[in-house]
């Protein structure tokens, strides 16, 4: 448990360098070269539409805040794994919370692991980390995460890695290590047992080529580049269509009679007073008194500057399908209702299934080393109680007054328990009861 007392444990890297060499041939490193840099260049950096989504996704899933948690002495809770899989609905949610104050309590804020959710290395704070790891994850497909160990092979530190800087070991058909472009003309690799200092979160890949995709993951920009290339296009070409469009509307005479139109040298005048009193926005909101009768026709956009439009609307509700992103939360004027079923959806569907994901892999990659040398089970689980669309409803809260303490209740609504002893009874209500106490022939009709 002491941080500061931990060695890093002997680097053997460079004796397995020189073993892997001799069989070169049979354990090439393979350079995964399919644009994942591209995605982060001229997506998520250069495209609106996927900086939105993708922002849209991280800035809610970061609302839920990891702890870690130890079993309560001689609590062995098998429903709290029950529980944990019950979480997208706001009954299941509350559930579990109530489960985690039965079975488990918080670790100590001095445990090198609490620390490390708080702070995981010299630069970052969590949220900083664990942002960046979700921008890698949701933009290339995968994100890949390595530890600095101690000589008791718990995490002292951890890492981001860019997807496009990592390249895989392979022997005969198998992943055996992961070697890291450090960006100046060297490379770390992770063979052997270095292999489990990374962590490697990725999107299922059906791609089996000679290039072993099946070990990377699939980017969701990878499916979608038709319509990533049509965004892109229709920005392009709608712009465009804006600075070649020419004049928006034409001023002229309201009446038939040729001797009352404006001469040339009034043309030009009248020109040049729409363009100091009319146009512009220091012009904006004020009236224009005109001392002739005078009338204006809009010009409309052409048929082909519409439909680039149209393609430029079509290409963001398709992006959004990419990520499962429901396109109302889009929306600039959306119902209440819409917007609210939107969210449910994007929780439930988008935001959980990941968190959930992410969770595991930390508990089995982070986690387990502290486990193991402290033999305490240590576990880390997401709160949920921030969420408000897994919130219990004012009827769902009365019901669960009515089979569960006011604490519990308290409990599964994320706020703290009250000292006072009645809060852990049960409340039934006055003058209840049974049915068979009731007999037919004494009720009067």
């Amino acid at each position: 448990m002491g941080l500061f007392t931990r060695k890093k444990k002997t680097d053997n890297v460079q004796k397995l360098q020189s073993f892997y060499a001799s069989v070169i041939g049979s354990n090439p490193v393979v350079w995964y070269s399919y644009n994942a840099e591209d995605f982060v260049k001229n997506g998520y950096t250069s495209n609106a539409e996927i900086y939105s989504i993708v922002k849209k996704i991280i800035d809610k899933a970061n609302v839920a805040i990891p702890y870690v948690y130890v079993d309560k002495q001689g609590v062995k809770s098998k429903r709290y794994l029950t529980t944990k899989g019950s979480r997208d609905t706001a009954f299941g949610a509350a559930e579990h919370r109530l489960e985690i104050h039965k079975a488990l309590d918080y670790a100590p804020d001095n445990l090198d692991l609490s620390m490390l959710l708080k702070k995981p290395n010299a630069d970052q704070t969590w949220r900083e980390f664990i942002t960046l790891v979700r921008i890698f994850y949701f933009v290339q497909g995968e994100a890949f995460i390595y530890r600095d160990a101690g000589d008791d092979n718990c995490a002292l530190s951890l890492h981001v890695i860019p997807a496009h800087l990592m390249n895989m070991h392979i022997d005969n058909g198998k992943l055996v290590g992961w070697r890291m472009n450090l960006l100046n003309g060297q490379f770390r690799d992770f063979l052997g047992d270095d292999i489990n200092d990374i962590l490697h979160i990725k999107m299922p890949n059906p791609l089996f080529d000679a290039k072993y995709s099946q070990f990377r993951g699939l980017s969701p920009l990878l499916a979608g580049l038709k319509y990533l290339k049509l965004d892109d296009t229709a920005i392009e070409s709608w712009v465009k269509s804006v600075e070649n469009e020419g004049a928006k509307g034409l001023i002229s005479p309201n009446h038939p009679n040729p001797e009352l139109w404006l001469t040339p040298e009034q043309v030009d005048k009248t020109q040049a007073t729409v363009e100091t009193k009319i146009h512009g926005s220091d012009n904006r909101n004020k009236i224009v008194v005109s001392a002739m009768p005078l009338q204006y026709t809009h010009i409309g956009l052409s048929p082909d500057a519409l439909n680039i439009i149209q393609g430029l609307d079509h290409a963001g509700y398709k992006l959004c399908d990419l990520w499962g992103v429901p396109a109302t939360l889009f929306d600039p004027n959306p119902t209440y209702q819409n917007m609210k079923a939107a969210s449910e959806r994007f929780v439930k569907e988008v935001i959980l299934p990941y968190l959930s994901a992410e969770e595991d892999k930390l508990n089995s990659w982070l986690v387990e080393p502290f486990k193991i040398r402290d033999k305490k089970n240590y576990v880390i689980d997401y709160d949920l109680s921030s969420y408000e669309e897994l919130r219990l409803t004012a009827d769902q809260t009365d019901a669960y007054l009515k089979t569960h303490t006011i604490n519990e209740v308290r409990v599964m609504l994320g706020s703290d328990e009250l000292e006072e002893e009645y809060a852990n009874q049960v409340f039934v209500q006055q003058g209840m009861i049974p049915l068979s106490d009731y007999n037919v022939e004494d009720i009067q009709i």
